[in-house]
């Protein structure tokens, strides 16, 4: 038996298995896709959508958006929580409300002006001599009437960390204590210190300080005669100013502000002034006197106690390290 001829069996190509890769690398594109790129050559059609095709569908995208993004804003202002909006409505009220009573005020002021000019006038055609001359002067101690002449500033004020920790917000409405903040009962101590010391006439941030006037709190804010006060509290005084400020720092008043600017961080400082102009007192009421033996009239006092968290007694109130 003999072996079969090589001549005569099938020869198999050695690259046969490497044909599909040849194709890929030296033809990449589908002969069907070069033959519709050709046919719309041919039409003098473009190759694509292209730039100019993309761009009304990019606007149509960039609305869209936007309109929802305006949609969502307005749907979550809208569910603002009740207690928030009427908290802004209060607000807005309350600035109102002091905006026109400031208007009032300044008319008032006014006002005085004009009846302290009438009343000297009809006081000096009387036959006694000086009864306006007096007159005047009861004025300007009981504080029916502007004063001017010198004396000190007294400005105090919150601790640093409180003042950069407020929020704007209506200090009414924060009942927490804050040992750095400055209490009603310190701004009494305060003035009667001044008192003390001499001064003859006393306001704090515009208000003309009486007999009959009170200093006293609503939750964290300062009332003087039932108007709201914001720190800094500027305290003027008309006296002789040497002896005021010399008097002031030696007695109480400055005392009690010194200890409480050493262990709270209370901010105060007092200067003379050469010339100081304090405005008549905007609720002085005339009091008639009582018979003795009868019910007396009610009348508040210039420091009547108020309740607080905080004394500014160092003997009632721990000193920090």
């Amino acid at each position: 038996m003999t072996a079969p001829s090589s001549a005569s069996a099938p020869t198999a190509r050695r690259d046969a298995s490497m044909t599909l890769l040849t194709e890929v690398m030296t033809r990449p594109l589908d002969p069907g896709y070069a033959a519709a790129a050709e046919r719309r050559r041919q039409l003098d059609l473009p190759d694509g959508p292209g730039r100019h095709g993309r761009t009304p569908l990019a606007v149509v995208a960039l609305a869209a958006v936007v309109l929802l993004l305006a949609v969502a804003f307005l749907q979550a202002r809208g569910q603002r929580p009740a207690g928030v909006r009427e908290r802004e409505q209060l607000i807005a009220e309350i600035t109102r409300v002091d905006a026109a009573a400031n208007r009032l005020q300044v008319r008032n002021a006014a006002l005085v002006q004009q009846l302290d000019a009438e009343r000297r006038r009809q006081l000096e055609g009387q036959a006694e001599s000086g009864l306006a001359d007096r007159v005047a002067a009861l004025g300007l101690v009981t504080g029916a009437a502007a004063v001017t002449g010198p004396g000190v500033v007294l400005t105090v004020d919150d601790a640093e960390q409180v003042a950069q920790a407020g929020d704007g917000s209506d200090p009414r409405a924060d009942t927490t204590a804050d040992d750095g903040r400055v209490l009603d009962a310190d701004l009494q101590v305060a003035v009667n210190g001044l008192w003390q010391a001499g001064a003859e006439a006393v306001s704090v941030n515009g208000q003309r300080l009486t007999a009959l006037s009170a200093i006293r709190s609503a939750g964290q804010a300062v009332l003087v005669d039932y108007r709201p006060l914001a720190p800094p509290y500027v305290v003027q005084a008309i006296g002789d100013p040497g002896t005021l400020q010399t008097r002031f720092s030696d007695g109480s008043g400055g005392r009690s502000l010194q200890y409480l600017k050493d262990n709270y961080g209370v901010r105060f400082g007092i200067a003379p002034s050469d010339s100081l102009t304090l405005p008549a007192s905007a609720g002085l009421t005339t009091r008639r006197a009582q018979v003795p033996g009868s019910e007396p009239t009610a009348s508040a006092g210039a420091t009547g106690a108020s309740r607080s968290s905080r004394t500014s007694e160092p003997t009632d109130r721990e000193a920090t390290p």
